[in-house]
């Protein structure tokens, strides 16, 4: 998994137990795309500064994922979701004949829909919000970094 889509995961994850600085700073490099320099200007700091900050807050984020291991426990969920998701349609594809077993796997594919939309797009609060802006933004590499 590419570093900016990681990162943005640990602070859906765990970016609430940041200092107010660390994820306004998070923010604007991971989020923003901005650069060492334009950070540390805005913040009227040093970019060294910046970048130890954001070296502070990655081993936060990474600790608190080895810990407690959030992400890796709602990627795991998500792929198995997928995968019973692929299943319930390669069984919808064989047309059962049965109206009973048409109208159990209607429900069956509506629940797992329901369910695939929380785990994969996330609520308004929920995990995947500031990851999906970071896919977006991870083939912006104008920032310099």
């Amino acid at each position: 998994m590419e570093n900016v889509v990681w990162m943005g995961l640990l602070y859906d994850f765990y970016g609430g137990l940041l200092t107010p600085k660390q994820q306004r700073v998070f923010g604007l490099y991971y989020l923003d795309n901005l650069s060492l320099a334009e950070i540390a200007e805005e913040e009227g700091t040093t970019r060294q500064a910046v970048h130890d900050l954001l070296q502070r807050t990655e081993r936060l984020l990474a600790g608190w994922e080895s810990k407690l291991g959030l992400v890796a426990r709602y990627l795991q969920e998500l792929e198995a979701v997928k995968e019973v998701k692929e299943a319930v349609e390669d069984l919808d594809r064989l047309r059962p004949a049965d109206e009973q077993v048409v109208r159990g796997l209607a429900r069956v594919r509506a629940a797992l829909t329901r369910l695939f939309s929380v785990l994969e797009l996330g609520s308004e609060e929920g995990p995947g919000t500031k990851t999906r802006e970071l896919e977006v933004k991870s083939g912006d590499k104008g920032s310099g970094r």
